[in-house]
């Protein structure tokens, strides 16, 4: 399967919607998950591993999400999804997006713990 045909499947099996950003409220430039709504804004599609592996991710934050979760978690358990995926897939995750990841949940991890956050445990991932 290449890169394209693994996206559409994934988008089919998890009914996600995607859109270009115009459903959004916020004007967010970057890619992101609307939970609820089980949509996906402002991925580009590309047929590489890195455009796969967002999405993943994303949909990962729609199947993993939970209204308790913090920042770090949030990310955490949506990368763990998006890993889980990947290997059905038979998807090796390229060293610098693995770090991309880690290094991220790691940031949101400190962040928390500066603004008074505790109990956030490792959230190092398992690639």
């Amino acid at each position: 399967m290449t890169h394209k045909e693994i996206q559409t499947e994934v988008i089919a099996k998890y009914q996600i919607d995607i859109c270009d950003g115009t459903k959004c409220q916020n004007d967010w430039s970057r890619t992101h998950a609307h939970v609820k709504e089980r949509r996906v804004c402002k991925w580009k599609q590309a047929n590489s591993i890195r455009s796969t592996f967002t999405l993943l991710h994303e949909v990962g934050h729609i199947m993993t999400t939970k209204t308790k979760m913090r920042r770090a978690e949030s990310e955490y358990w949506a990368t763990a999804w998006a890993i889980s995926e990947a290997k059905k897939y038979n998807l090796t995750i390229p060293e610098n997006i693995r770090k991309l990841y880690q290094d991220y949940i790691y940031r949101e991890k400190d962040r928390g713990i500066r603004r008074g956050g505790q109990g956030y445990g490792n959230l190092q991932l398992h690639w």
